[in-house]
This record gives structure tokens, sequence and C-alpha cells, in this order.
């Protein structure tokens, strides 16, 4: 859920200042131009066309079917007395504000488009008290609600259910398509779900703020935006910051097949406060973001695998450059390619630098149209992948407490993510990061690798943040990456003819009780 606030907040004055002027630029830069506005009730009818986000993500989906890889799945747990016919009615005044969460995407004369449905949400309750394992079966509900796929035109894809764990234990499962939310529209969401249920307990109707922008009628504004010369300028900008030879690709332990598969596993880790502050230090050592101390030890450790000079790391971008857009519920995240040169033998300070100014120039070109940027940099696409990156990182820099609510009374809420089994790219980094702490998971394509290789992976991206932060100066070439050695010495004895030699290290003891949740 990293969004474009939480990295403004982390960075310096001097950053935050030349990344709202890019971003102000790029969304204003054709004003003088004629460009549209964005005007309320632009899509009055209920219908409108699919933004560039879900026009994509239905492609992707259409590839997939029965495949539920862009399910956006959370558990909101509600501890104390709960109000649950207030919770239900809150539920509804909030689906109800947001036509989006209503909206199925169907083809309307060769054209994709949302269509707002009249339905209520249906929010069934499953009282779980009287399982041997409360607990435990509920969160095996949510799971089997999160990995159950959606048909995008029959219906709204959300699925709600409430599960009774005890009488003052609740959970509600909120299972929405990627074609509906975003991580920034979660929190609109949870602040809106409080306010209504505070209001419904008291007997009144809920006063939130007036929503004067529905996601379609931004939609229906990129659509006639992006277009002509503002579209054929910033694609050009892409292309050239895109530019250099392609970097080589990711080994992996087992050849890819002839489609995108999509079975995932997962490793949780723990880097400790030592590293936590680390990354702190660095950051503000040379000027740049946590995010960029990051990504540019993920883009080091993934080029020193692939034994390349660069590495194309995608990265979750908000899309909402403009303050009005801040309030709408919507799919505007736009995952975009970020370039990270490694070439020169650059010092550490330089490749977080460099890291930090390609972060800079993706958030003030986000608005590019992903299918269009594929369409443009690589042409031909191939159905085993991602068009433009096989790799991802996310650094999840929400201010704290947005992941939970007060109800009021005795009654809280807290909100955790529920991944499903399922990863949309090879490898796939998410971060959390304060100056205390940083943790994460890495997620992984299991029909392409194996456990131990991902967790060698992360062994090294946890090595080489040590080494950044401890000594900038030290070169790319000096840098230790243990586990992408092994298998480069590993590739060499096999082309040798010695086919035992192993690709990875054997699972000793030490690596299995090393102190890691998984």
């Amino acid at each position: 859920m990293g969004t474009l606030m939480g990295r403004l907040a982390a960075m310096s004055e001097e950053d935050r200042a030349r990344v709202l002027a890019k971003v102000r630029g790029a969304a204003g830069g054709a004003a003088g131009t004629g460009e549209p506005r964005l005007t309320p009730g632009a899509c009055p009818a209920g219908r409108g066309p699919a933004s560039f986000v879900q026009e994509q993500l239905w492609f992707v989906s259409q590839l997939a079917q029965g495949v539920p890889a862009y399910n956006v799945s959370f558990a909101f747990h509600l501890t104390g007395p709960l109000d649950a016919d207030a919770l239900l009615a809150a539920v509804r005044d909030v689906v109800r504000r947001h036509d989006v969460l209503r909206s199925r995407l169907v083809l309307a004369d060769g054209r994709l488009v949302q269509e707002v449905t009249d339905a209520d949400p249906q929010v069934p309750v499953r009282d779980l008290t009287g399982a041997p394992d409360p607990q435990g079966a509920a969160q095996e509900r949510v799971a089997e609600l999160s990995r159950t796929a959606f048909d995008l035109a029959a219906r709204p894809p959300l699925r709600l259910e409430l599960l009774r764990i005890s009488p003052t234990r609740h959970a509600l499962a909120w299972i929405a398509h990627h074609t509906l939310v975003d991580g920034w529209s979660f929190g609109i969401l949870l602040t809106e779900l409080a306010g209504a249920y505070r209001a419904r307990c008291a007997g009144r109707e809920p006063d939130l703020p007036e929503v004067r922008l529905q996601f379609r009628d931004v939609a229906h504004w990129q659509r006639e935006r992006m277009t002509g010369p503002t579209l054929d300028r910033l694609l050009d900008r892409w292309q050239r910051r895109l530019a250099g030879p392609a970097p080589a690709e990711l080994p992996t332990d087992r050849p890819r097949g002839a489609a995108q598969t999509f079975r995932g596993g997962m490793l949780r880790f723990d880097f400790g406060a030592d590293d936590a502050a680390g990354v702190s230090a660095v950051a503000d050592r040379l000027r740049v973001t946590p995010f960029a101390v990051l990504l540019g030890a993920y883009a080091l450790v993934v080029a020193a695998y692939a034994g390349s000079d660069a590495a194309v790391v995608g990265a979750p971008l908000a899309g909402r450059g403009r303050p009005e857009l801040d309030a709408v519920v919507g799919p505007f995240s736009n995952t975009l390619p970020l370039r990270v040169d490694l070439s020169g033998d650059p010092t550490g300070a330089e490749v977080l630098t460099r890291a930090n100014d390609a972060m800079l120039d993706a958030v003030s070109g986000q608005d590019v149209p992903f299918s269009r940027l594929a369409d443009a940099v690589r042409g031909d696409r191939d159905a085993r992948r991602n068009p433009l990156f096989d790799v991802l990182f996310n650094l999840g820099n929400l201010p704290p407490g947005s992941d939970r609510a007060d109800l009021g009374g005795q009654t809280r809420l807290e909100v955790a993510g529920c991944p499903n089994g399922t990863v949309r790219l090879d490898l796939e980094l998410t971060a959390e990061h304060t100056p205390q702490a940083l943790t994460g998971r890495l997620e992984y394509n299991a029909d392409l690798f194996d456990e131990a290789t991902a967790a060698a992976l992360l062994d090294d991206v946890r090595l080489v943040v040590g080494q950044l932060a401890a000594d900038p100066t030290t070169r790319r070439s000096a840098l230790e990456v243990p586990g992408a050695r092994r298998r480069r010495l590993a590739a060499v004895a096999r082309a040798a003819g010695d086919d035992a030699a192993p690709l990875r290290p054997a699972r000793t003891a030490a690596r299995r009780t090393r102190a890691w949740s998984r």
C-alpha cells in the first residue's frame, strides 16, 4: 500500500520541492494548449469509459481467467463490542457513495466501459464461535474468499463477509478486484467506514464529505487528456528514460512455460533495528529517500544474479498528481519501470543517487498509460511475462495509524492484508520501513524459483543494504553478493561438465532456524 504521499513525507525539503514541481509540470504542462478540464458529472448516465489502468487489468485478467492474482484482499479486524447492524449499514453507506464499487466492466461497441449497477452490497454474516478454533477458521475463510476469482462483467467485483469469532471479536473480509480500488483507496474507505459506523451507532445519518468526483469522471478526463501531442511527449520522455541495452534476464531454477503463471511462494523478513537505522542514516547522508536506498540495494542484487549492468524494476506509483484526486476511490495506482544504471563500477552512493533520480523522474511521468508505454518500448508482447519488467519493489510508507481506526467506545478496527498464494511477476519485494524497523516480504513465482533461491536472494539484499549503509563509497565490484557468486560458479561448473554442481546452497540448520518469520 505504498503511496506517493508516504514517499514525499520521507523526502528532504529540497527533493520534495523538486518532485512536486515535476508532478505539477507534468499534470498541467498542457493546460495552456487546451487540456480538457476535470469535470464532475462528465458521465452522468451511469456509464463511462474504463480508465487506462482498468483496461490493462481487464486485459491481463482475460489472459488468466480463474486466477485471483489481481484480487486485493483485506481483513478488517474488529475488537470490542460490535453493533453488527450498524456496521452493515455503514458498509452500504460507503459503497453507495463511490460508484466504482458498484460497477462492472463490459464491452460495448468494441470498447471497455464501466457500468454502474443499482445493487447494494451483500454482506453475509458467518458465525464461527462454534468452531474448534474460531480464529483459525476466520483466517481460512478470508483466504478462501481471497482465492476465488471474479467475473468482471457479471457483477461488481466486490466480495464482503462479516465473520463472528467471539462476542467481542469479528473480522470483516473485504475482497475487491484491482479494477475497483488501489491501496490509497482503502485509506479513504477505512476513514469513511469508521465515521459512518459511529453515526449509525448514534442513530443518525452519516455526515461525510460530499463526493464531487466519481472515478468514471476521472477515466473520461484521462481518455480526453492522454491523446495526441500530450501522450507523444510523455512517451518520448519515457523512451529516453528507458534507453540503453536491455538488462540480462534473471536466471531461474526452471524454464518458463508457454504462458505466464501466477503460483506464488512467500518469505517474510525482519532485517532488524540496526539495518533500519542504517537505511535512514545513509539516506540522510546522501540526501536521498529510504525508497532509493532499498531500490538501489535490490537493483544491485538483481543485476548481480543476472550478470547485468542495469536493472529495470517495477514500482507502484500513486497516479494522483492533482489534489482533487486525493478523495476519489478507484484504481489510480500505475506500476511503471524504473531503470537503474549500474555501469562504470559506480560507488554505492552513486547507485543510490541514480536510483533516487529514477524514482523522481518516474513520479513526474506517472500518468503515462502502461499499455501505451509497453507498445512504444517493447512492441511485440511475450505471453510468458510482463512486457516491461520481471521484478517489482514497493515500499509501504504509510503514515503511522493509517491501518487502524477508532469506531467509538471500546471498539477498534485494524486492517491486515491477506496474500492469496498468487504472484504477478517473477519477484516482488515489499518492505515496510521506519527508523526502528525494516520488515516485509519477498513473493516469488514458485514455478520458476525454489524457496532456497528466493531465501538466498533475500539474504543478499540484507547483506547489500548493510554494506551500503556502512560505507557508501564502496564500489559495486567490491560489494559481497554471495548468493549470486555461488550461482555463477555453479553455472561455470555445469558448463564444464559437472552436472552435480548445485545452483543453490543446501538448507543448513542455521538457515532453517534463522530469526525470520516465513
